[in-house]
């Protein structure tokens, strides 16, 4: 608990700056979440959410992103690092993942002193069609430190958004890159 004590008012009580500090305050986790309709079909969705391994390509503060285990019979990661950074702060922490093919990816941190909780839920909904694909991404996070979790709510919707845009611009660019495949492939067999 941290607490800076003011100097007594003429009534002789005290006033704490920091009292949301307090363990009886304790912040609870916090909950960001975001959906989009996105005009992809849902296996290009699912592929660049699973792709753990390019996050350091594209998602924002992530310069580094490792798969170390894989379920054995579907290839699918289960176990996966991740290293963020901002300015002159990195952290490294692993996460366990739960990936359903085409439906969902979830992560989960584990064992790091600086979160009580980090988890991260992408559900993609298939449309009747296909050629389109609603996702929504869940983030709930806890800081170990109050006062972590007191300066987070102040940025953490913006960062939420920032990263469900980067991942909606990496779906954009993997649709182009696969649509001129192919699109050269039909012109090499013709």
């Amino acid at each position: 608990m941290i607490q800076c004590i003011a100097p007594r008012n003429l009534r002789g009580s005290r006033r704490y700056f920091f009292t949301l500090l307090s363990k009886d305050n304790a912040p609870s986790a916090q909950t960001y979440s975001l959906s989009r309709n996105l005009p992809y079909p849902p296996s290009l969705v699912y592929s660049v959410i699973s792709d753990v391994d390019s996050y350091c390509k594209f998602v924002p503060y992530c310069v580094e992103s490792t798969v170390i285990h894989r379920d054995a019979r579907t290839n699918q990661p289960i176990k996966a690092t991740l290293r963020v950074g901002w300015q002159a702060f990195e952290e490294s922490f692993e996460s366990q993942l739960k990936c359903e093919e085409p439906y969902s990816v979830v992560a989960q941190c584990y064992k790091h002193s600086l979160f009580k909780l980090l988890y991260t839920r992408w559900r993609i909904i298939p449309h009747a069609d296909q050629s389109w694909t609603g996702v929504a991404m869940d983030l709930k996070f806890a800081f170990a430190n109050p006062l972590y979790n007191t300066v987070s709510a102040t940025f953490a919707p913006r960062v939420t958004e920032i990263m469900i845009d980067a991942f909606e611009q990496r779906i954009a660019e993997m649709h182009k890159y696969v649509q001129s495949e192919e699109k050269a492939e039909m012109e090499t067999s013709s």
